[in-house]
């Protein structure tokens, strides 16, 4: 795999992923499909996942070979970060539905999220050499 094709994948999901927030916005889609918000973080998961692996692999920062579970782990984490503080920012501006059942929102959210960067790493684990 070439040294920008992770990078290059992160692109291509996040411009996927502005097209459809704009259609999901323009239909309404976040309020009449009860999954499509999963679907969203999902792929922000997934792209932020390829989009980890390519600054802390691609980047060449950690030598030519990393660790499967270091992988694992830098992808996780750097997307859970991120994935929280996207859940601050729909907080403070308001753009949760209910705080009723807020918490497991985030939580729903956050597993997305997850799930797409362990999907992400799994999709370039073929194309990668991990010691």
């Amino acid at each position: 795999m070439r040294k920008y094709s992770l990078l290059y994948l992160a692109f291509i999901f996040v411009a996927l992923l502005g097209v459809l927030n704009f259609a999901a916005l323009s239909l309404y889609l976040y309020w009449t499909i009860w999954w499509f918000d999963n679907v969203m973080h999902f792929l922000g998961g997934f792209s932020l996942g390829f989009f980890s692996l390519y600054i802390f692999y691609g980047s060449g920062l950690f030598g030519d070979k990393v660790s499967f579970s270091k992988a694992i782990l830098i992808s996780f984490v750097f997307v859970m970060i991120l994935g929280g503080i996207w859940e601050v920012f729909e907080y403070i501006n308001g753009l949760i539905l209910s705080t009723e059942k807020y918490s497991l929102d985030v939580a729903h959210d956050l597993l997305a999220d997850a799930l797409g960067a362990i999907s992400a790493l799994w999709t370039a684990r073929q194309f990668l050499k991990f010691s």
